[in-house]
């Protein structure tokens, strides 16, 4: 691979933590590099304060965008040369973020959406927030490549909640028992693949990723596998400014 030199890879991140430091670890594992000199250069924002997505979509709560436009305009005085957001939901302000910067950015959303077309599968489950789910982020793009979707009913999908936010306070197995239930049920339901589309799942369910990747689309690891092409120079340009 040959790199360039003068891309700097943002990171927009904090919803949660852990999942930006899983992020970064993914990035480091992907990229095939013998020396510190060959790996890509991050620009972090790693803020936890930024207010909950989901309650700011589906219960009026603060809303976020203030401050990851906030933390956005720091990446972009850090000179980073691209943006991404290691969090589903928030993608939910992720069109607005790219009109109000000068930054090129790729969306986890149609980076999974574009793996799952690559993969030729025909329907998929969905875990994600009440919130993400909600604003159809994931179901209008892929009904647009004629991809069904399955997701949790009405209790199932607060079990995942419950999971997510298991995960985020440090409970990971508590989290990825949650889950995997919740999992195993779309399964069932015929999804051929399930989106692991809240970036704490694939903490929790790392495991059966290991195991069983076909069942999988680990959401973190496929944003960073675009983010690495785009360094290395290898991404379709058409994933870059996408909404």
């Amino acid at each position: 691979m040959t790199m360039s030199a003068e891309r700097k890879l943002g990171i927009l991140g904090g919803m949660g933590p852990l999942a930006t430091v899983a992020f970064m670890q993914k990035i480091i594992e992907l990229t095939d590099a013998v020396q510190d000199q060959g790996h890509l250069p991050m620009i972090v924002s790693n803020v936890p304060q930024i207010p909950d997505r989901t309650s700011a979509i589906l219960n009026q709560g603060v809303d976020p965008f203030p401050m990851l436009k906030k933390h956005l305009n720091e990446l972009e005085s850090a000179h980073a040369s691209l943006f991404v957001m290691p969090c589903n939901t928030a993608h939910y302000w992720h069109e607005k973020l790219s009109a109000q910067s000068k930054l090129a950015s790729i969306s986890i959303i149609d980076s999974v959406v574009n793996n799952i077309a690559e993969r030729g599968l025909t329907k998929v489950g969905i875990l994600a927030t009440s919130a993400t789910l909600s604003t159809r982020l994931y179901q209008s793009r892929l009904a647009d490549e004629q991809v069904a979707c399955v997701v949790p009913d009405g209790q199932a999908q607060e079990q995942v909640m419950a999971g997510i936010y298991a995960v985020k306070s440090g409970a990971y197995d508590k989290g990825s028992a949650l889950l995997m239930d919740a999992f195993d049920r779309l399964r069932q339901q015929g999804a051929q693949a399930v989106i692991l589309g809240c970036t704490e799942i694939p903490i929790a369910l790392s495991a059966l990723a290991k195991t069983h990747p076909e069942w999988c689309i680990d959401s973190i690891e496929v944003l960073a596998k675009a983010c690495v092409n785009w360094y290395f120079g290898e991404l379709n340009p058409q994933f870059e400014h996408a909404a």
